[in-house]
């Protein structure tokens, strides 16, 4: 790989050090504050969402796509995760970033970390998207429950199933990168070990809190979502919660902001702009 491989333009590669951490971020646009909180798999970062910023998600946004404590190439803990733990982090990010309120994106985990945020600190939240969120099956995926630490040709097979064809040589070598640095079996071990607790997944299921969520939010879902993440599920989260709107992605499947970018931030964009 060159350098030029890892171009994260027109997003800049940020570093923010907190309290006990250093942030990680991606940094685009000027406008609306907006972070942006990426899914649970190993190789996952902030990188995930270049492909919505280069769709012109950070138009009229001020977009902050952050790595998750223990993802990516920011800050490792040798602790064990939890949920609260990572709706904190994005706290604290507000915090230092000097933001007492943003808009807030969350896919997959980061969706169920996102819809927690907004759960516990609504007067945080301007307007949440909630796209193709966990949170709501008892059981993890199986790159969670049987996570095995993968080689570089099985990054590439698991990208070319996430991304775009245009955008699948620079994400593969973001992931690879990502899965090689220091500490990241570690730390994905101790998130699985959280995400496999069953009583952690009772205390933390989303159902009966989605009804007490008292902000603007926009549910989007693929219509080809697998098993794990139903179309069921993203109608029910948008039935739960008080006036959100649940706009579907034909074609799409659990990866949307991913592999469908332009029709997601098609979506998500005018509805993160709109008053």
């Amino acid at each position: 790989m060159t350098s030029a491989d890892y171009s994260v333009e027109p997003a800049v590669d940020r570093r923010l050090q907190l309290e006990n951490v250093e942030a990680r971020f991606l940094e685009a646009g000027a406008g609306i504050p907006t972070i942006c909180i990426h899914g649970v798999g190993y190789t996952n970062g902030a990188d995930s969402w270049l492909p919505a910023i280069r769709e012109g998600l950070a138009d009229g946004l001020h977009i902050f796509a952050i790595d998750q404590i223990g993802w990516g190439m920011g800050s490792r803990m040798d602790f064990e995760y939890s949920i609260s733990y990572l709706a904190d982090h994005v706290r604290e990010i507000q915090d230092k970033l000097g933001y007492s309120r943003t808009n807030i994106i969350g896919h997959s985990l980061g969706g169920w970390i996102a819809a927690t945020f907004a759960y516990e600190s609504p007067n945080r939240v301007r307007k949440l998207v909630l796209d193709s969120i966990a949170g709501m099956n008892p059981t993890p995926p199986e790159s969670v429950s049987n996570f095995q630490v993968p080689d570089e040709e099985a990054v590439k097979a698991a990208v070319k199933g996430q991304f775009r064809a245009q955008d699948q040589e620079q994400m593969a070598g973001f992931y690879w990168r990502n899965a090689q640095q220091p500490g990241a079996e570690a730390a994905f071990r101790q998130i699985t070990k959280h995400l496999n607790d069953p009583a952690m997944r009772r205390r933390y299921y989303l159902k009966p809190k989605l009804s007490k969520i008292q902000v603007p939010t926009l549910v989007t879902w693929g219509d080809q979502a697998p098993p794990l993440f139903p179309l069921t599920a993203g109608q029910e989260i948008a039935a739960l919660i008080p006036g959100a709107e649940m706009k579907v992605i034909p074609g799409a499947g659990h990866f949307t902001m991913q592999g469908w970018p332009a029709e997601f931030v098609e979506l998500a964009r005018p509805f993160l702009l709109s008053d």
